[in-house]
């Protein structure tokens, strides 16, 4: 029965949100939630309160972030799934929610496909592998050379899953070892890499960054397939010589199932009005990513490929579903 009328539920909402927007009435005539997994003044508040400073030019209506943090993200997958298909709720998703959360979720109570319209790409936010400056180590084939020349003995700190799949992806694909040591957030990791008791990470370039300007960090190679152009110099791993090598999280905006189209339309050319400007491009730099927008379609096919990604990335990775 509560299925039942939950679906009553969700029919309705639909029809509604079709009928008001067919009748003509104007989009957006209030403002638009933005629902994010994470605490208030992170990395997603900052990048929804820039790109809405640049939508609301055309939109007329700005975009207000509603924080829903929770480990792994579904209460704001959950919440932003239960809201109504009208264009007036999205959520900034990520890897984690969109992806990575189908295979290390037993259960999960929300499908990305199923569950949401896409809009379109935010951002590609790749990572960096970073060594202590200690080491005698100045290239990726150095760090593989030194690691396999002393089997196991390199310690690695790891942060967040993202952090933990980057390097077993490179260590799978090199051939390296070394001991894997965990800690509740990359911030305390990184601490650990500068006092010396960590060999090396990969980590958010803006959490290495001040390091490397101190002169205790050495940046070896970018994550992505495509060099970070606020770190133009550096390589991306396959340039530094591991073949088939290509990793970075992202971030994007998703509706709930069943948003009109001509809404979805309507966001999707805001957004992609913003991102694609000088003012993106300069803010991307400074935040250490990459303004990336798409359409509708390609973000749904994006978000399927994401989806095959991690499960690859799961079983080098050894992460188990919770």
């Amino acid at each position: 029965m509560r299925k039942i009328f939950h679906c009553l539920l969700t029919a309705t909402a639909l029809m509604s949100a079709a009928t008001a927007f067919a009748q003509g009435d104007p989009f957006p005539n209030k403002p638009i939630q933005v629902i994010v997994s994470t605490a208030p003044g992170s990395f997603s508040e900052q990048l929804v309160r820039f790109i809405g400073g640049g939508a609301q030019k055309t939109l007329n209506q700005p975009l207000v972030v509603i924080t829903r943090a929770s480990a792994s993200g579904t209460l704001a997958a959950d919440t932003a799934k239960r809201a109504a298909p009208d264009g007036y709720t999205l959520i900034l998703g990520g890897n984690t929610v969109m992806a990575a959360n189908v295979h290390l979720i037993k259960n999960l109570s929300y499908d990305p496909i199923r569950d949401f319209e896409p809009v379109t790409l935010a951002s590609i936010n790749p990572l960096l592998l970073v060594v202590r400056s200690a080491l005698p180590i100045n290239s990726v084939p150095d760090l593989i050379a030194y690691s396999k020349s002393r089997p196991g003995q390199l310690n690695y700190g790891i942060g967040n899953a993202g952090g933990k799949v980057a390097v077993q992806l490179l260590n799978s694909l090199t051939g390296m070892t070394g001991q894997e040591i965990s800690f509740n957030g990359t911030s305390q990791a990184i601490l650990e890499l500068v006092a010396g008791r960590l060999d090396f990470m990969i980590v958010d370039p803006l959490v290495a960054d001040p390091f490397i300007k101190q002169g205790v960090l050495r940046p070896l190679a970018i994550s992505s397939n495509v060099r970070l152009p606020s770190m133009a110099n550096i390589p991306t791993m396959v340039e530094a010589g591991v073949p088939g090598y290509d990793y970075a999280s992202f971030t994007g905006f998703w509706a709930p199932k069943g948003t009109p189209k001509a809404v979805i339309d309507t966001l999707n050319a805001a957004f992609v009005n913003v991102l694609a400007s000088p003012a993106a491009a300069e803010y991307a730099s400074r935040a250490g990513m990459i303004a990336k927008s798409t359409t509708p379609q390609a973000l749904l096919q994006f978000n399927k490929d994401q989806i095959a990604t991690w499960e690859r990335l799961v079983k080098i990775s050894g992460l188990q579903p919770q």
